[in-house]
C-alpha cells in the first residue's frame, strides 16, 4: 500500500497544458497541409489519442495523458511528413506528365518542318 502511494506520487501533479496546446497546434497544421487527403489514418488517430488525453486531464492522470500526447504528436508528424512526400510525388507525376506533352509536340513540328 505504501509503495503504491509512493508511486502515484512520483507522477505529475499539474496539467500538461503546454503538451497539449503544442499537440494541437502540430495536428492542425497537419491538417492545414493536406493530412486529411494524403495521410488520413494518421491524423485520424492523432485526433483520437489527443481527444483521450484531454479525457485524461480531465480525470487528473495526467502521466497518461502526457504519454497519449506524445503519441498524438508522433502520428501528426507523420502525417506532415506523408502528406509532404504525396504531394512531392504528385507534383513529379504533373512535371512528367508536362515534359511527356512537349515532347510529342516537339516532335510533331519537327515532323511538320521536315514535310515542308
Amino acid at each position: 500500500m505504501v509503495f503504491s502511494g509512493l508511486l502515484a506520487a512520483c507522477g505529475s501533479t499539474s496539467p500538461p497544458t503546454q503538451q497539449l496546446t503544442e499537440t494541437q497546434m502540430v495536428i492542425q497544421q497537419a491538417e492545414q497541409a493536406g493530412a486529411n487527403d494524403f495521410a488520413p489514418l494518421e491524423i485520424r488517430d492523432a485526433r483520437k489519442k489527443l481527444e483521450m488525453a484531454q479525457k485524461a486531464v480531465e480525470e487528473k492522470e495526467y502521466e497518461r495523458a502526457l504519454r497519449l500526447l506524445e503519441h498524438a504528436r508522433v502520428d501528426a508528424e507523420l502525417a506532415q511528413v506523408k502528406t509532404l512526400s504525396g504531394q512531392s510525388q504528385k507534383i513529379v507525376a504533373e512535371l512528367r506528365e508536362n515534359i511527356r506533352t512537349l515532347r510529342e509536340e516537339i516532335g510533331s513540328k519537327s515532323g511538320n518542318n521536315n514535310k515542308n
